[in-house]
């Protein structure tokens, strides 16, 4: 692998096959990022598998491999929901040992294997709304026991913590239940927060990845997309920005 820093970017699409449109829109998007993503975390496709590779409604905006992990029937009408996948540049493809879908809709991951400094295991997850599933999840993670040298784990998390300023109207921070297997999960896998880290440089002055559609001081405003990463790459620093929704 070159030595280039490494660009993982996380999206929530909101439902690809609904407007064909939104391809161009992504597009557009990921060509207007400095530098251009290696990695696309990707969540809320809502696909199934026939739909994940239809070129007006799947993922054909994405020129590389991609990891996929399809949308779920909810319901009495059975409309898919959820559905994440990890994006992979083409230049990063060959290095990929491993991936593995480690809930169905909601979180796949892959394995790097970075030269001169071991595996690095990449985990997409998409959480539900609700505080008791979303702990199911985390337990769920945290049983697989996954062994690398180094983690990220990405995505929208849909929830916020007594830590994080706001909050996202109509729901709370998580529950004690929750709470509680949260926090084992992320000390198992040695993760933080990257907003926590100094190494990691802020290249914006939003602090929220949702702020409701609105601009006003009353808008319901959290961080419900983030980035943690396992405390050794708190040496290795980067930089995280939160862009325009598209």
């Amino acid at each position: 692998m070159n030595k280039r820093p490494l660009t993982v970017v996380s999206l929530n699409v909101r439902g690809l096959g609904k407007n064909s449109s939104k391809q161009k829109e992504i597009r557009s998007w990921i060509s207007s990022l400095v530098p251009t993503p290696q990695i696309l975390l990707l969540q809320e496709h809502h696909l199934g598998e026939i739909d994940y590779s239809n070129s007006t409604k799947g993922i054909q905006f994405w020129n590389g491999a991609s990891f996929g992990n399809y949308g779920l029937p909810m319901g009495r009408s059975q409309r898919m929901s959820a559905g994440t996948s990890i994006l992979v540049d083409r230049s990063l493809a060959p290095f990929i040992s491993a991936n593995d879908i480690l809930l169905e809709g909601r979180a796949p991951y892959i394995t790097l294997q970075i030269l001169g400094t071991g595996t690095l295991i990449i985990i997409n997850v998409y959480a539900a709304c609700s505080s008791n599933e979303r702990a199911l999840m985390w337990k769920r993670l945290s049983e697989v026991n996954l062994v690398a040298d180094h983690f990220i784990l990405g995505g929208d998390f849909n929830h916020w913590e007594k830590t994080e300023r706001g909050g996202v109207a109509g729901k709370r921070p998580m529950h004690r239940r929750e709470a509680i297997v949260w926090h084992h999960l992320t000390l198992q896998y040695g993760l933080m927060d990257t907003w926590l880290f100094d190494s990691f440089r802020k290249m914006f002055a939003k602090e929220f990845t949702f702020d409701n559609g609105r601009s006003s001081a009353h808008s319901a405003i959290s961080r419900i997309d983030k980035f943690l990463v396992s405390q050794d790459l708190d040496s290795r620093g980067g930089r995280i920005e939160a862009t325009a929704s598209i």
